[in-house]
C-alpha cells in the first residue's frame, strides 16, 4: 500500500490508522519507517506488607543487572 503525507506531513488512511489510537513511527537504516500500533500493557504490581511496622514491598531483593536486561529485552522484543 502506497500513503503520501499532505502539505503537514500527515498520513492519513482508515483502516491502518484508526482514531485515538497511539502509534510510534522509527525511521529504519534502508530508508524505510516501521510504524507500530502501542499498546497498554498491565504491569504487575507488588504489594506492600507491614513487618515490624515497617511498609516493605517486594519479598526478594530485586538484582540490579537482571531489571535492566527484562527491561531491555521487551523493548527490543517490539
Amino acid at each position: 500500500m502506497k500513503l503520501v503525507a499532505d502539505d503537514n506531513g500527515r498520513l492519513a488512511c482508515k483502516s491502518l490508522f484508526t482514531p485515538k489510537k497511539a502509534f510510534s513511527a522509527e525511521r529504519q537504516p534502508d530508508g524505510s519507517i516501521r510504524v507500530v500500533e502501542l499498546v497498554e500493557k498491565e504491569a504487575p504490581v507488588v504489594r506492600a506488607r507491614k513487618v515490624k511496622g515497617r511498609w516493605i514491598g517486594a519479598e526478594v531483593k530485586l538484582d540490579r543487572a537482571k531489571v535492566i536486561s527484562a527491561i531491555r529485552a521487551d523493548r527490543e522484543s517490539r
